[in-house]
């Protein structure tokens, strides 16, 4: 991992409430990293070790620091024993003088982040090589990534019982066929604006996406408010005041799937309430066409079987054939809704949402 200093300082942000465990050696370097990879992290170690062996491995040819920010104010021994793998390498921990909430925290990164543009890798997900080789591309010599640029994903499913699957259709064949045909005509960059957002969260988290880091910062980083979808409703506001968001095709990250939090009914219940809540908002802020109201209640029913689907737990049956296939013809409409809204004029406004 390259470490070295580049240029003018950072714009200035909130300072957290935190001080350093372990000095690396981009915390005395004189100038400004092209890029922070800030891990915030929560007494978990064998993941964060994890994550930070997955970011060192990286070649990365434009200066990049690598920041954590631990959640914990306590346990100095057991943080300081687990980094002791990775002892010589340029990284900097911080700990937060007290437990801010995983939201906060995820602003605290940003503003201890010293980087032009930051990514925030949780703890318990990885990066792939690719990563480094599309940083390089877009950060480096030559390239632009404007405002932000993401990227997809791979998952790591990690359940201890998985579910099943459905049995393959006999078109299976036919279908891979096609698509194979198909691949060359299909874009590798896809925009996603306020409307898209509007209809569906397309991120893990904060996974795999490069911000500009002051941008972040000016918009008001995440809202601790809008927990559990406070990465939604960040990316709402971000699009709805700086446009489109690039999605580029090739996966350059891996999200992991455990048993944990989000697996919980009462959490799936909030990650629909609280998206049909933030809907109503952009609606009536202007972010996207007043007749979007009349979408909401089967938007909310085909999160909550999108939802359900995706955790679903051993013991499940599978979604059946004929609610996949309305949940295709449902996202077909919603794609060429957003095509069409995008085209208009009065779309080129932006900033009027807020959390």
């Amino acid at each position: 991992m390259n470490a070295s200093p580049s240029h003018a300082s950072p714009a200035a942000a909130p300072t957290p409430q935190a001080r350093v465990l372990i000095a690396g050696p981009q915390l005395q370097a004189q100038g400004r990293p092209r890029l922070s990879i800030a891990i915030p992290t929560f007494r978990r170690f064998d993941l964060l070790s994890e994550a930070i062996a997955s970011v060192l491995a990286q070649r990365f040819s434009i200066p990049v620091e690598l920041l954590i920010v631990d959640n914990d104010p306590d346990n100095d021994t057991q943080a300081l024993e687990a980094m002791q793998a990775f002892a010589g390498h340029p990284l900097t921990y911080y700990k937060n003088l007290t437990n801010v909430g995983m939201v906060a925290n995820w602003n605290c990164c940003m503003a201890l982040a010293r980087g032009d543009y930051v990514t925030i890798l949780h703890d318990d997900d990885l990066l792939e090589p690719s990563f480094a080789e599309e940083v390089n591309r877009h950060l480096g010599p030559g390239g632009s990534a404007g405002s932000a640029i993401a990227w997809r994903h791979g998952v790591l499913d990690e359940r201890a019982q998985r579910p099943p699957t459905a049995p393959p259709s006999r078109l299976r064949p036919l279908k891979q066929a096609v698509k194979r045909l198909l691949a060359p005509l299909r874009t590798k960059v896809q925009q996603h604006s306020v409307h898209h957002l509007f209809f569906a969260n397309p991120f893990a988290g904060t996974l795999g996406i490069i911000l500009h880091r002051d941008k972040a910062i000016a918009l008001g980083g995440f809202d601790p408010q809008q927990h559990p979808i406070a990465d939604y409703d960040f990316w709402c506001r971000w699009t709805a005041a700086y446009g489109a968001l690039p999605i580029w095709a090739r996966p350059v990250s891996l999200y992991r799937m455990r048993q944990n939090e989000s697996m919980l009914p009462q959490t799936r219940s909030a990650f629909v309430s609280g998206s049909r809540q933030l809907r109503e908002r952009m609606i009536a802020s202007g972010a996207v066409p007043r007749f979007y109201r009349h979408l909401l209640d089967p938007l909310q029913r085909t999160q909550q079987t999108s939802i359900e689907e995706d955790w679903r737990e051993a013991g499940q049956a599978p979604m059946s054939r004929l609610m996949s296939l309305k949940l295709r013809a449902w996202r077909l409409f919603t794609s060429v809704l957003c095509g069409l809204e995008a085209r208009r004029p009065h779309h080129t406004r932006h900033g009027s949402l807020s959390s």
